[in-house]
Formats: C-alpha cells, sequence, structure tokens
C-alpha cells in the first residue's frame, strides 16, 4: 500500500509566538532561580546581578505573556482554545502512558496537536505559572502584601515552593518533548517552529479523538 504523507499546519503563528517567548523566559527563571537559591551566589553584586537583570525582567515578561497566552485560551480557536485541553481520549491517554512506563519501547499513539495526556497537565502548567508569577509580584510589592495580608518571607516561601513544583514540571515536558520527536515522524519540536507537522493516511484516521480526517481541508482548518 502507497503511504501518503501530508504536511499541515497545527500550531498558528500566535501560538508558537507567545510558546517560544514563554520557553525562554521560563528557562531564564529556572537557571536564575536555581542559582539564587543554591547559596553558591557568595558575591553580592553577582547576587544582586542574577536578580534584578535576569530574574525579575524575565518574570515581568512572563506575566505578560501569560495574560496574552490567557487570552488566546479563553477568545482563541482551534488548538490555542482552552477546549483543546479537555482529555477526552482515554484511549490515547493510556496509549502515551504506557509509551512512557515502558521507556519508548511501545507505540507512541498519533495526534494531532497536543499529546492527550499532558492536556490536563498543561492547564495545571499555566495556573502554576499564574501563581509564580503572582508570587513574584508580592516580594516586589509592599502594596500587594498588604492587601493579600502577607509579608516578604512568606511570599518567598510559597515563590520557593512553587518553583519546585514548576522546575519538575518543565524538566518533564522538556524529557517528553524530545522524546516523543525521537519516535514521531509528525517532526514534534520543529513543529513548534514552522508550525507544521507530517502525518500519514494511517496516522491522520488515529489523530486524537477529534478524528481529523485526511483531507487537507480539515487538517488546515480552512474552508
Amino acid at each position: 500500500m502507497n503511504e501518503r504523507i501530508h504536511r499541515a499546519l497545527v500550531w498558528p503563528a500566535s501560538v508558537r509566538l507567545l510558546h517560544g517567548m514563554m520557553a525562554a523566559t521560563v528557562l531564564i527563571l529556572c537557571m536564575t532561580g536555581l542559582l539564587l537559591q543554591s547559596g553558591l551566589i557568595l558575591n553580592p553584586s553577582l547576587h544582586e546581578h542574577l536578580l534584578t537583570v535576569w530574574h525579575v525582567p524575565s518574570g515581568h515578561i512572563l506575566g505578560l505573556v501569560l495574560v496574552a497566552r490567557l487570552g488566546l485560551l479563553v477568545f482563541g480557536k482551534g488548538v490555542a482554545n482552552w477546549k483543546a485541553l479537555i482529555p477526552e481520549n482515554l484511549e490515547g491517554i493510556t496509549a502515551t502512558a504506557v509509551f512512557y512506563i515502558s521507556m519508548a519501547r511501545m507505540n507512541l499513539p498519533s495526534y494531532f496537536a497536543h499529546n492527550p495526556l499532558w492536556k490536563v497537565v498543561y492547564l495545571v502548567m499555566f495556573l502554576l505559572l499564574v501563581m509564580q508569577t503572582g508570587s513574584g509580584l508580592l516580594l516586589e510589592s509592599s502594596w500587594l502584601q498588604s492587601v493579600f495580608r502577607t509579608d516578604s518571607f512568606h511570599a518567598l516561601q510559597q515563590h520557593q515552593a512553587l518553583f519546585t513544583t514548576m522546575l519538575w514540571i518543565v524538566l518533564a515536558h522538556i524529557i517528553t518533548s524530545i522524546l516523543h520527536d525521537w519516535k514521531s515522524p509528525s517532526s514534534e519540536i520543529s513543529s513548534m517552529i514552522n508550525g507544521h507537522k507530517f502525518f500519514s493516511v494511517e496516522e491522520e484516521k488515529k489523530v486524537s479523538s477529534q478524528q481529523v480526517s485526511i483531507n487537507l481541508t480539515d487538517l488546515t482548518g480552512k474552508k
């Protein structure tokens, strides 16, 4: 049987741009956060430089990116909308879990856009990033501390606790993205740069619970 390969646009430019900005700022925040709380930075000037030049500005940028991305979750269409992150394909979720548990020895299930197992994790990630950004603003603003009846010490404790949780999720996301790109022919990582994935006829018939048709009109979303 001849295999037909289709190159389809999956991720719109707005999602790709915000994802790239979010990835860059989160990586900077994670690296500088690890250094700042490690106790290894003994030079006060270097500590201040990491905090004021890298960590805090990156947090501000992340806050703006989150506002824009949350706006897309509410008002966006297709894969950008929050409805695309609702877990509904139990077969895909189970197959993806088995793929991870087997250390990538089992087959990776096909899906159109979002990883079926990670859909709910993405929503949790957005929530944690909002909370983390909020706790960072609490550390900066004495006015916000008075409004929420807290202080810098408790705000810092919350910020550090959330950071540990976020760090593990970010590491898991990076590792699984690389694993999916390695085991999938659909170009998982590069699709977040150029927006396109590759699908064979057989794969398209099984893509997610949305039952994406092999018709190019359905794949692109254009009418």
